[in-house]
């Protein structure tokens, strides 16, 4: 299966290029006016050194230029070298031969994790692989007598993955098949950061002891710095489930993965899969029918990454679409730059240099700046690197052996698309500019005009530069601003006085059809916990108020969709989509939240067969025009086939108190009351007097001393939480923000080329009327009035269209950040830009003798 679908993969992917290879061949003949390709002769040193001198000489260009393309070649590079992170092997011993195996839905076409079963099964069968192991992700509190209590990720797994890595332990042993076996005494293989962080790297740790959560463990070994197999773990606990303990199908879900035989291929051990995978399905159909294993990398059984060539090549193609249009700009303002060295390239080949030398001349001059664009790029991607992966986000959430940074291959990767864009951006301007109707023109005329001439042409590309970047990229911009802007957690809410963190219970081991069991206990041991951690807080100096919450003011909220009894306003739809919060009684109290109709929870609706409902304002203005809620009765839609669900009452009405993360328009919503336990990974919310953070070792210690088998999140300020739909929205917003920087400098770089170009052309008329007694100031006055009207058209037509598009794309959030400021910014920057161009090439051309360009007149 994976051998056949590698192969159809690769078959695109080379269908793909030879279409791409034909696109460009076709691209490149309509460019160079169907000329063959000349004869190049080899790059000599004085190529390097007349490119060098051009470069100095001409600084705009080579800004311009070489920031579009320092930008440019790491977008071009960045998805064939995420794809080479993510197939990287592990860093151990011959780490190609270490991957994984899963399983394939074929109805769903999704990723399936194998069972207990399915594991067993395959190590007793399969005979490619010299060592097979499983493991299970786990987070736990970890206690000592000498170190801090800290929350630290790790792993259950069999022996043998310490066999896969080839690692041996820096002291004492890894774990071994006696450990796995139920009963056998609790130990714990430590990492090195534990290690330290715990025992201060002592060398009597072995035989002491660690608690992880309620169980206390001895520990047998410490693994060398930098081992945080499988994934980023600190510590390894035997696997002690075994399959005879649930039906065929049932039970935890493991990463599976082993090392390859030496001399078995991946196609080979797929094969053995498949064979083993159709007995399985044979003898087990109603569970494994539809499913197919697969060997897969090992990234992609931990992380869920697969960048294979049938998903990688469609970012590529962007990608160097992206890279192909900052070429096409700096290739513009290249060709401008040699129309003004008409004089030069006439004179060159009247003394006898062939078009051969020309091309390589100027193609060496854009090599040069590609290099040069290519090495300030690669320092800009290491320091970009460099500062995400320094972020706590990056380093709790990455896989160990990722390597982002600027690595070998990063390098030949950015200097090959060095060459391809110098190829772009000077090869084919140079055989334009060098073609047969350049020299016809350089033949007609011996000086101050281009011999390659755009017209129409150029005035439409400039208008269309200016119009994409004031409609466009004032729109990302502001998206992007709009999504850092400071929001409110809620109305009155003080969220600097609070600290929150969640919770979440370890979960006990329940055998098939103990899952109701389990359940119940869990809700029991919650709601002691609370109960507990509620007394305590309560009694601590400091604390002022505390509660506990499904989620937290500033996090998006749940929704759901509901009826109104009587029916909503006639001017809305009779069912509504709002938020949902599940909270305590208490929960407005904690916040200082009075209701302002109707009143709060209480106890009494704990017992209530019908518990009630409070809403918000923003639900009173949605769903009923403003009229008073209190008294009324909604209930939720229930799914087709199932029971209407009960009537419940509306009893107050409160502020609105951040239901919606980003966009305060859509947080009408109602909160239920819970009773402890009730919530099965619950928020808590503490108030307290002073600097929060100062209140978070307590905190800790209260919550550990109570349940040590609660694992809570790192404690953090409530103005600080930030839900997933606010990280989601910034990181697009950082997406937005690097597209609008791309954008800018790739529309200025082409306005400017363009400009420039547009200039030059004109260089011999200037000469002419200098030589004929113009002014300078009506000579410039002429030339700019042309371009500032092309510019002004350009701002006209995009400030339109950005007026009637962008405001009904922007949230009124995100309006709210001046986005009409954005606009006059943006436009007033292409104008200032676009005049800027006009004033080297007006220099140029003023400078010429006016006898020299009386001469030169045919």
């Amino acid at each position: 299966m994976y051998a056949r679908d590698r192969a159809r993969g690769l078959s695109a992917w080379r269908a793909q290029m030879r279409y791409l290879r034909h696109l460009l061949a076709s691209a490149f003949t309509v460019w160079t006016d169907g000329f063959t390709m000349p004869a190049l002769p080899r790059i000599q040193w004085l190529d390097l050194k007349l490119a060098s001198r051009m470069l100095v000489r001409h600084p705009g260009l080579t800004i311009v230029g070489g920031l579009a393309l320092a930008i440019g070649i790491p977008v071009g590079m960045a998805p064939m070298h995420l794809a080479n992170a993510i197939n990287a092997p592990l860093p151990f011993e011959e780490g190609r031969r270490i991957v994984g195996i899963q399983y394939w839905d074929v109805p769903t076409s999704d990723s399936r994790e194998p069972r207990l079963h399915d594991f067993e099964r395959w190590k007793q069968e399969l005979t490619s692989f010299e060592t097979l192991a499983a493991a299970r992700t786990r987070s736990e509190n970890v206690i000592s007598d000498t170190g801090p209590v800290e929350v630290a990720r790790g792993s259950e797994m069999t022996a043998s993955a310490f066999a896969v890595t080839r690692v041996q332990p820096v002291l004492g042993r890894t774990l071994a098949e006696a450990d796995e076996l139920k009963g056998a005494p609790p130990v714990v293989v430590i990492g090195h950061d534990l290690w330290q962080t715990q025992f201060a790297g002592a060398s009597d740790v072995l035989g002491r002891t660690l608690k992880f959560g309620r169980m206390t463990r001895t520990i047998v070994g410490v693994m060398p710095s930098g081992f945080r197999f499988p994934y980023r773990d600190k510590f390894w606990v035997p696997l002690q489930e075994r399959a005879i303990d649930y039906e065929v199908g049932r039970g935890p879900t493991l990463w599976v993965f082993g090392r390859l035989r030496d001399g078995v291929s991946w196609e080979a051990a797929q094969a053995e899969l498949t064979t083993v995978g159709h007995r399985i399905a044979a003898d087990h159909p109603g569970t494994h029918e539809r499913l197919r294993p697969e060997v897969l990398a090992y990234a992609h059984v931990v992380t869920g990454l697969r960048a294979t060539a049938d998903r990688v090549f469609p970012m590529v193609a962007v990608s160097l679409l992206m890279l192909a249009v900052a070429c096409g700009n700096v290739g513009t303002l290249l060709l401008a730059r040699t129309a003004g060295r008409s004089n030069e390239i006439a004179v060159r080949n009247a003394l006898g240099a062939g078009r051969g030398r020309i091309v390589m001349q100027l193609f060496v001059e854009s090599l040069v700046l590609a290099m040069l664009a290519a090495g300030a790029g690669l320092v800009l991607a290491e320091f970009t690197v460099s500062r995400l992966q320094s972020l706590q986000l990056f380093e709790a959430n990455m896989p160990f052996w990722f390597d982002l940074g600027v690595t070998p291959a990063a390098v030949a990767i950015a200097f090959g698309l060095a060459v391809f864009s110098a190829v772009i951006a000077g090869l084919l301007p140079a055989l334009k500019a060098t073609g047969k109707r350049a020299y016809q023109t350089l033949q007609r005329q011996t000086g101050g005009g281009s011999g390659v001439r755009f017209g129409a042409t150029a005035t439409v590309l400039i208008v269309v530069e200016v119009a994409i970047a004031v409609g466009g990229l004032s729109g990302v911009a502001s998206v992007a601003r709009g999504a850092f802007k400071a929001r409110p957690i809620g109305e009155g809410i003080a969220a600097d006085e609070y600290l929150a963190s969640r919770f979440r219970l370890t979960p006990i081991a329940a055998a098939d059809g103990a899952a109701d069991q389990q359940r119940v206990e869990s809700a029991r041991r919650l709601a002691v916990f609370e109960e507990e951690v509620t007394r305590r807080l309560l009694s601590e100096p400091g604390v002022r108020a505390m509660t506990f919450a499904a989620v937290l003011p500033g996090m998006d909220h749940d929704t759901a969709r509901i009826e109104i009894d009587g029916g909503a306003s006639p001017s809305v739809s009779p069912t509504q989509v709002v938020r949902v919060a599940s909270v305590n009684p208490g929960f407005f109290e904690a916040l200082g939240q009075h209701v302002l109709a109707g009143r709060d929870f209480d106890a009494r609706d704990l017992r209530a067969g019908e518990r009630p409902v409070v809403v918000n304002r923003s639900f009173v203005e949605k769903a009923l025009d403003g009229r008073n809620p209190v008294g009324q009765r909604i209930r939720f839609v229930a799914a087709p086939g199932q029971p209407a669900q009960p009537w419940r009452p509306i009893i107050g009405v409160v502020n609105d108190l951040g239901m919606h993360a980003v966009d305060p328009r859509k947080g009408a919503g109602i909160y239920q009351v819970v009773a402890p336990g009730e919530i099965s990974s619950p928020h808590l919310l503490v108030r307290v007097a002073g600097d929060p953070a100062a209140f978070v070792p307590r905190l800790r210690a209260i919550v550990t001393d109570v349940e040590p088998s609660i694992v809570m999140s790192s404690p953090v300020a409530l103005k600080d939480v930030f839900s997933e739909m606010v990280i989601q929205a910034q990181l697009t917003a950082i997406i937005f923000a690097l597209v609008a920087v791309i954008g800018v400098v790739l529309s200025s770089a082409g306005l400017y080329a363009l400009m420039a170009f547009s200039v030059a052309q004109r260089t011999r008329e200037i000469a002419i009327r200098s030589a004929l007694g113009a002014a300078p100031a009506r000579i410039v006055s002429a030339v700019v009035k042309r371009a500032f009207l092309q510019l002004i058209a350009g701002v006209v037509i995009g400030t339109g269209l950005a007026l009637l598009i962008v405001p009904e794309v922007l949230d009124d959030s995100i309006q709210a950040v001046n986005w009409r400021l954005m606009l006059a910014g943006v436009s007033t920057a292409m104008l200032m830009i676009g005049l800027l161009a006009c004033v080297v090439p007006m220099r140029r051309a003023l400078r010429i003798e006016p006898v020299q360009a009386l001469k030169e007149v045919n």
